[in-house]
């Protein structure tokens, strides 16, 4: 009775190039997710890594595993982009600026948001929003 298969195998050899040109287990993880349409986790990969017999597999020619990974941090990249909020005080925002300009002090401007406007965030949420739009004076 032969070993079970696993789904990974058919891509032994680039998942082995891709880990010696010094791709990660996350980055081996997405290029199977992006790459092969295979989705699996991290913690198969590093099993599959760690049973894997390099001896029995073929090496592929034609297989850039440095541009592979190059796309795949490029991808990566572009998955990253900045967190493009908006903070609940924003509608409000010329009120607090104003309070604060005629020197009311932070816990002043929250009990403003709140008795005023009914907006329940944290003292410490006006404080960073300050410090944001207020140029460094919160």
């Amino acid at each position: 009775m032969g070993q079970r298969r696993s789904r990974l195998d058919r891509h032994a050899a680039e998942l082995l190039a891709l880990r010696r040109a010094g791709g990660s287990l996350a980055q081996l993880t997405r290029w199977l997710r992006f790459e092969c349409d295979t989705a699996v986790a991290a913690t198969t990969v590093r099993r599959w890594l760690d049973r894997a017999d390099v001896g029995d597999i073929e090496m592929v020619d034609g297989f850039d595993a440095a541009a592979a990974l190059d796309r795949q941090r490029a991808r990566d990249r572009e998955l990253r982009f900045p967190r493009l909020a908006v903070s609940s005080i924003d509608e409000y925002g010329y009120h607090v600026l104003r309070l604060r300009a005629q020197g009311a002090s932070i816990g002043e401007c929250h009990r403003a948001l709140r008795d005023e406007h009914g907006l329940r965030v944290d003292r410490s949420t006006v404080s960073r929003w300050l410090r944001k739009h207020a140029n460094g004076q919160a």
